[in-house]
Formats: structure tokens, sequence, C-alpha cells
């Protein structure tokens, strides 16, 4: 009986592929073997069209790869498209990427809010800038992935993230 998979997948855009492909075409990411993807993932012909979602942010598929890392972490169901710069909310500035190719990353309105303060955590590592204070009460835990953290701690010692 062979090992090889049945088909590959893109982590990003869900398209499959066949075995002895690498690469996602679209996502220039590395394709995945079909029998990785956890079994409880969402159904997209069942979710939602981007057009019916929140559009949480507009970047570079690294970006969005880290956003969506983190709220599959959650168990957030969330879709990941190509998208231009005008797709994007209002305040974020996607045409800073340059050329680069753009996805978004869109949720259902109840999950936009907690969707988008794991964005702001995501931008601050990603950007090097400050990180947004953690909510009153939350302090002992990741933002990005629920960690338990020392009172102390200046980083996640699971995911990495800054915490200063």
């Amino acid at each position: 009986m062979s090992t090889e998979p049945r088909y590959k997948v893109c982590p990003a855009c869900h398209a499959e592929y066949m075995p002895l492909v690498a690469r996602c075409a679209d996502c220039d990411v590395e394709l995945v073997s079909d029998d990785t993807l956890p079994s409880d993932e969402v159904d997209l012909d069942a979710f939602p069209p981007a057009a019916e979602l929140d559009c949480v942010r507009v970047a570079p598929i690294p970006w969005i790869r880290a956003l969506s890392e983190a709220l599959q972490h959650r168990g957030v169901a969330h879709r990941v498209e190509a998208a231009n710069a005008d797709d994007a909310p209002d305040g974020q500035r996607p045409d800073s990427f340059g050329d680069v190719r753009l996805f978004g990353l869109y949720v259902q309105q109840a999950h936009a809010a907690a969707a988008r303060e794991l964005d702001a955590c995501i931008a601050a590592q990603l950007l090097q800038e400050e990180a947004p204070p953690l909510p009153e009460g939350e302090a002992d835990a990741c933002p990005a992935c629920d960690s338990v953290l020392a009172a102390d701690a200046t980083e996640c010692p699971d995911c990495g993230l800054n915490l200063e």
C-alpha cells in the first residue's frame, strides 16, 4: 500500500493539487498532505463567502498565515482569499507593501472584535512595534495562543509573541 497522499492542499487558500506539486501557484506557500489538515476544519462550501464576512486584515501571506494560525488555535472559523489594497478595512495601509501579492482574512461578525485584537498583537510583532496592553484580568495568558504566562514574562514561551 502506498503512503503517498491522495492530493496536497494549500494551507492558505485550500486549493487542491496533485501529490507531486510542492508549492501553491497562487500563494507561493508549501503544500501539505491532505491527511495533515485538522479533521474539524470548517467546510468552506458551507462557510459564507468573503462578501458576507468582516475583513480583518489585507496583507502579504506571512502576516495572514500568522493570523490564520492564531485564529485556528482559538477555533475561530475564517476565510483567506486573494485581495487587493482597496479591500482593506479603514486605517490599514496594505499599499505600503509595494507589489507583494495581498490576501484578505475574513471572519463572521461575531468573531470580528476578537480577531482584530489578535491582529493587533500580530501587527505589533511583525512590525516590531509596542504590543497593545492586554485587557484587565488577561495578563496571565498569551493574547495570540492562550498559553499560560509567568507574571514577569516578556515573550510567550509557545508562540514567541513579544509581550513588552
